[in-house]
């Protein structure tokens, strides 16, 4: 390239850059101003820091710990009481009847090979009556295929050794106890128990099951009413048919709503008059709805402690104006106007607030990096929290979009907060 045209090069970059110099040049030299500013009065502006930095540190990890402890309600929920996606009889899902099934082949294997579909699992569900020499009450009693619940459900992971097996031996009528219903009845391994439940006819029929597991969930509620035993021995004591389920269900890769919901779609294809498939949130909607309430929380609590700093950080914007009152008057004095007198003290109040707000952030995504690895055990606060499936041991965690939603309103909360001694400063001056 020749001489000529690199200077023609030059200079045309020269006359783009130039307007874009022009306009960053005092938008820097302003930023540098409210840098010293700040500065001027160190003790003022490190409390104030700290105090934004203590605030969001505090509202961040108890967002973080409300997600973890929802973020795992729902995953113990999915691994133990229900699945992605069930498949019953609307006739079943209405009455409950044990006639009221349908058969398992060939849709079990339709719907085992569709993309990202990792479980199924027939399931046979009674409602029966349980009683032992200490105790009697309602249960419902869960013929599974043990090999292919593993695939969907994470029972066989609830039994510790001291507490029996999973259906590792061929004993007839085993059946696997949750720990709040050996509580409650006062069975130990190996101990009978004896169910009574209407058979197909509708005639009452009761039989005697030997306990060769206890499990123990994180919700007392299911460990004391659910029982699971093999489905085949359930279809023999009935009878039913050999391929007759009332559940199928479903485990897929992950429970976003998109995958459920396009999965649900291609099942909803295969299905005959009388069937339906459900996703999990329509299973159990409550625990659909606690996704939407901890962003809900997470934002007011982020709000509460940003307006609580907002009325620290205007008493501290505002003793710096007025200390610089004679300052600012004489710059308005010599030619700065009103808007650049205010830019500066905005700036002041954005530039201290952002400071203390990635310190607070840093702060809390650091310490939830951490307590999100080991979990926080909760076991001596939380035990009541049982009842309604809540672990003990928390992960926190907190999303990158929740990040950036409270650097946004940590920005926000700096530009409110200097409007009103900004206009203090400016009104002053217009009296004097």
């Amino acid at each position: 390239m020749s001489k000529n045209n690199l200077s023609q090069l030059h200079t045309s970059y020269f006359c783009l850059l130039s307007p874009v110099s022009r306009i960053l040049s005092p938008v820097s030299r302003l930023l540098r101003l409210a840098w010293k500013n700040i500065w001027r009065n160190k003790l003022r502006s490190g409390v104030i820091l700290f105090a934004i930095a203590l605030g969001l540190f505090a509202g961040i990890f108890i967002a973080a710990f409300a997600n973890g402890m929802v973020n795992q309600l729902i995953e113990d929920t999915l691994n133990i009481e229900i699945t992605h996606l069930q498949i019953n009889q609307e006739a079943f899902l209405d009455r409950g009847e044990l006639q009221d099934g349908f058969s398992e082949e060939p849709f079990a294997s339709q719907v085992r090979a569709i993309p990202h579909v990792v479980g199924v699992s027939p399931r046979l569900i009674i409602n029966a009556s349980a009683s032992t020499s200490h105790n009697m009450g309602n249960v419902q009693l869960i013929g599974i295929d043990p090999e292919q619940e593993k695939s969907v459900s994470a029972l066989y992971q609830t039994i510790t050794d001291s507490l029996g097996t999973y259906f590792e031996n061929d004993a007839p009528n085993s059946i696997i106890v949750g720990g709040k219903f050996a509580e409650k009845f006062k069975v130990k391994l190996g101990n009978k128990v004896v169910l009574s439940f209407a058979d197909n006819m509708g005639e009452p029929f009761s039989a005697a099951f030997r306990v060769c597991g206890i499990y123990h969930s994180n919700n007392s509620g299911v460990d004391e009413i659910k029982i699971y035993t093999r489905i085949n021995n359930l279809r023999e004591l009935c009878p039913l048919p050999q391929d007759s389920i009332h559940e199928l269900a479903v485990r897929l890769e992950n429970n976003s709503d998109t995958l459920c919901n396009s999965v649900k779609a291609k099942i909803e294809a295969m299905l005959h008059p009388g069937e339906v498939v459900r996703s999990w949130k329509e299973i159990n909607p409550v625990i659909g709805m606690y996704n939407g309430f901890m962003q809900t929380m997470f934002t007011m609590v982020i709000v509460i402690i940003l307006i609580a700093l907002g009325f620290g950080i205007v008493n501290t914007v505002l003793m710096s104006v007025m200390e610089r009152k004679r300052e600012l008057w004489m710059l308005m004095a010599i030619g700065m106007n009103r808007r650049k007198v205010m830019a500066l003290i905005i700036s002041e109040s954005t530039i201290l607030t952002l400071l203390g707000g990635l310190l607070g952030i840093f702060l809390g995504v650091f310490t939830i990096f951490l307590t999100g690895k080991t979990g926080i055990d909760m076991s001596n606060s939380l035990s009541s929290y049982s009842v309604i499936g809540v672990s003990a041991l928390v992960f926190p965690t907190i999303s990158v979009q929740q990040c950036m939603q409270i650097i946004v309103m940590v920005i926000v909360t700096g530009v409110v907060a200097a409007i009103y001694p900004a206009r203090v400063a400016c009104r002053r001056h217009e009296n004097d």
